[in-house]
C-alpha cells in the first residue's frame, strides 16, 4: 500500500493523521512519513491497519501488486 492510498483510506473513514494513528497504535509522525512517501510502511504497521480496521490482507495483496 503506498502513502497515497493509505491517506485515501484515512480520508474516506473522515479521520485526522492522529485519530487514525491513535486507532492503530502508531505515532502520528508514522502516519505522514508513509502519506508524504519519505517512509515505506513496515509489516508490523501494515499488521495493525489489518487488524484494527478488519481489512481482509488480500487487499494488501492486490493493491501492493498494482
Amino acid at each position: 500500500m503506498t502513502g497515497e492510498q493509505l491517506r485515501d483510506l484515512r480520508l474516506a473513514l473522515s479521520m485526522s493523521q492522529r485519530k487514525f494513528a491513535e486507532l492503530v497504535g502508531v505515532g502520528n509522525s508514522t502516519i505522514a512519513r508513509i502519506e508524504s512517501g519519505s517512509q515505506t510502511m513496515s509489516l508490523l504497521t501494515r499488521a495493525k491497519i489489518v487488524r484494527k480496521m478488519q481489512l481482509d490482507e488480500s487487499l494488501f495483496i492486490f493493491v501492493d501488486n498494482q
